[in-house]
């Protein structure tokens, strides 16, 4: 609970003057369909099948991140297609990653395989209800943003090809939740493995601006086995959704070594 409120306030920072945008957050925190499926999701896949969280957790840390990796490629002159495309302004698109972020993994709530397009049928009569609530009548804003937010479900896992500056960021935010705390439960009740062990020793995930490209992610790790989880899980699926052009990420272990990558 103490993670998540810290979370919740987070986000709340994070949107601060953008009204749009604090709507659709409390909105969506209150919406028993979204919450009971998630709840669903992680039922699949923590208690069933004892693998990472993928519930409201994740979902929230994907979106605080998703948000921060946008914060800073504005700052740095990158737009979202929601712009490029001339469907919205910058809240608009923070609107769109909020919304991919938060349902990117409804379809675990059916089954891990091909949850990414299952969770495109299973979320789509809830952002269309999110975004009527934030655009009212506006059809064309409701049904152009509702794509690009189907696209930020589909793509997450790297399998699709990703087109908008939108998926590419929710899929690389989705990767950097990767901390020991969304390991720790199916660590203990189901067969170890590299994939719990090098989750285990990431300590903390940092999101900022970059030094040759315009973000940065730092992982800082206690054990060499958290190499696993940026190598295998995160670059892999920067590389899957194209977004190598923007992202540099550097691994910190706590003897002191330090590692860069691209």
């Amino acid at each position: 609970m103490v993670v998540e409120n810290k979370l919740d306030e987070d986000v709340v920072s994070e949107i601060k003057g953008f009204p749009k945008c604090k709507k659709l957050w409390d909105i969506m925190e209150k919406d028993p369909e979204l919450s009971d499926t998630l709840e669903q999701a992680n039922k699949i896949s923590i208690g069933r099948m004892g693998y990472n969280d993928h519930g409201r957790i994740h979902a929230k840390v994907t979106l605080l991140n998703s948000l921060k990796i946008y914060g800073i490629l504005e700052k740095n002159g990158t737009k979202g297609n929601v712009i490029i495309d001339e469907i919205g302004d910058s809240e608009d698109v923070r609107i769109a990653l909020m919304i991919g972020a938060y349902l990117h993994d409804t379809g675990m709530s059916i089954s891990r395989k091909s949850h990414d397009i299952l969770g495109v049928i299973v979320s789509k009569d809830m952002m269309t209800r999110f975004l009527q609530a934030v655009y009212k009548d506006n059809l064309e804003k409701i049904v152009r943003i509702r794509a690009i937010v189907m696209e930020c479900v589909l793509c997450h896992l790297g399998s699709y090809t990703s087109t908008s500056i939108e998926s590419k960021i929710i899929a690389t935010a989705d990767g950097t939740d990767m901390t020991k705390g969304r390991a720790r439960v199916p660590y203990k009740i189901s067969k170890p493995d590299i994939h719990k062990f090098s989750a285990l020793s990431i300590e903390r995930v940092e999101i900022i601006k970059g030094q040759k490209k315009p973000v940065r992610i730092v992982v800082e790790m206690n054990d060499t086995t958290g190499i696993f989880q940026i190598e295998i899980q995160l670059m892999q699926k920067i590389r899957d959704v194209g977004f190598t052009d923007f992202i540099e990420i550097e691994a910190k272990i706590k003897d002191g070594r330090d590692y860069s990558y691209w």
